[in-house]
């Protein structure tokens, strides 16, 4: 549809910083390292605290806890996180001692509500206090950083997962928190078996292309952010015009990964297994594949790059935000990395601006129900804010197109260091079934959309 506006935590996931934050070049903007900050560094006596941004995912599903970015990391609402967790095997009941001034933490516990839990996300900073409460977790003393915020209190989600038994990781690409509970439930009687033992922290699982990234830095969140409307179409003109933007490319290799079985790529070479694999390739492969398909049924199709050069984010964000408002939509393909080979599935994100319904998310159903019925699994939607502000896209794909009012997507089909997932782009006969799939959607959205 023409002319369509388009449209946490980083938890300190080491509790001190380890290293520059891992960059993806797709991220106009976006920041390329942080300060290290110590694990013992003092505590000010009253800090700014800006709403947390970040999307949080437990055992897979969207959760939303409320929680504040504290001095470049993000804290969240104690009670949440012990609603959240209740019934799991990471549960944990909480009590407090007025007399003695002591938050008590209990493993193992359902947890009892009080009232206000898990309650609107804050939209305007607020004041952050270094909490004076003592912590203690089966009755011993618990060294855990907290903050007090309008009378609850705030922690690091790292902190509590190594304290109480669930994990926490940080995809970077995405900006998303992932909590994971186990399985079986763990007792000092009864320990889990050396093969279902967790081995993320094993290095020898570490993918480069994706680092953790222990801290953001502190969101200048506006105090009444607004999410932008689409406004109705203008300027029809009965030509379909779709822009694919096959990610990365060139000097820019995107995620990469190492070939679990040997497999003849798009253009006939062969690579054998071990191979060092990057997603420029798939993404080019697939996005000439959609293009020969589109234009096959009359679409007028531009293309950002047809071969592997470099096309630098600056020039993607200027083509974008201002020849992008000649098209009906502006698709980018990609394929996922994460920090673990556990992630999987497919994944779309989508302009902020459609997060409650609307085009993007209209599209976004027809391309899952494409994937679901080609046999792909299916992750999530993304909807991602900028940090510094709320109102626009995070993705600078997604937010170049928001300023030339036009509809844009970012497909992230599988992740290629997942080895599961990874088989679907080592076949050229499966690279073309993800093609069909999306132009297949493609086409059903036009079919009820004018253009």
């Amino acid at each position: 549809m023409k002319r369509l506006v388009a449209g946490i935590l980083a938890a300190s996931l080491l509790t001190s910083a380890a290293g520059a934050l891992g960059h993806d070049p797709e991220h106009v903007g976006a920041p390329v390292s942080i300060t290290e900050q110590s694990q013992n560094a003092v505590i000010a006596a009253s800090s700014a605290a800006h709403p947390a941004v970040m999307t949080v995912l437990l055992n897979g599903m969207q959760v939303k806890p409320v929680g504040y970015n504290i001095n470049g990391n993000n804290y969240y609402k104690l009670r949440d996180i012990a609603q959240l967790l209740s019934g799991s095997t990471a549960q944990f009941g909480v009590d407090w001692s007025r007399e003695t001034r002591t938050i008590q933490l209990v493993p193992g516990t359902s947890y009892t509500p009080v009232g206000g839990e898990l309650g609107a996300i804050p939209t305007k900073k607020s004041t952050a206090k270094a909490s004076t409460e003592r912590v203690e977790i089966d009755h011993q003393d618990a060294n855990l950083t907290a903050y007090n915020v309008d009378g609850n209190n705030y922690f690091k989600l790292v902190d509590l997962g190594s304290a109480l038994g669930f994990s926490v990781e940080y995809e970077a690409k995405t900006r998303t928190v992932v909590m994971t509970t186990p399985e079986t439930p763990q007792t000092p009687e009864e320990e889990t078996p050396e093969e279902n033992q967790s081995d993320e922290n094993d290095p020898s699982n570490s993918q480069p292309m994706v680092d953790l990234e222990p801290s953001i830095p502190t969101p200048q969140t506006p105090d009444t952010p607004e999410i932008p409307t689409p406004p109705p179409a203008t300027a029809l003109d009965g030509v379909l015009k779709i822009w694919i933007d096959p990610g990365h490319g060139g000097s820019d290799s995107g995620n990469g990964a190492d070939a679990t079985m040997a497999f003849d790529d798009y253009w006939g070479v062969h690579h054998a297994i071990n191979t060092k694999i990057h997603e420029k390739d798939f993404n080019l492969a697939v996005s000439l594949m959609l293009q020969e398909m589109l234009e096959e049924a009359g679409v007028e199709v531009r293309m950002t790059r047809t071969e592997d050069v470099t096309v630098t984010p600056s020039e993607r964000k200027k083509l974008f935000s201002t020849e992008g408002q000649g098209y009906d939509m502006i698709f980018s393909v990609h394929h996922n990395g994460a920090s673990s080979p556990k992630p999987n599935g497919a994944e779309l994100l989508i302009q902020i601006a459609y997060e409650n319904g609307g085009a993007g998310r209209e599209f976004g159903e027809l391309l899952k129900a494409e994937y679901i019925g080609m046999g792909k699994s299916w992750r999530r939607f993304v909807f991602a804010h900028s940090n510094t502000d709320h109102s626009k896209d995070y993705y600078f794909v997604l937010r170049s197109a928001q300023e030339a009012n036009t509809l844009a997507f970012i497909s992230e089909f599988c992740f290629m260091n997942n080895p599961e997932d990874q088989q679907w782009i080592l076949s050229t006969d499966l690279l073309r079934d993800q093609a069909k799939a999306q132009y297949n959607a493609i086409m059903k959205y036009f079919e009820t959309h004018p253009y």
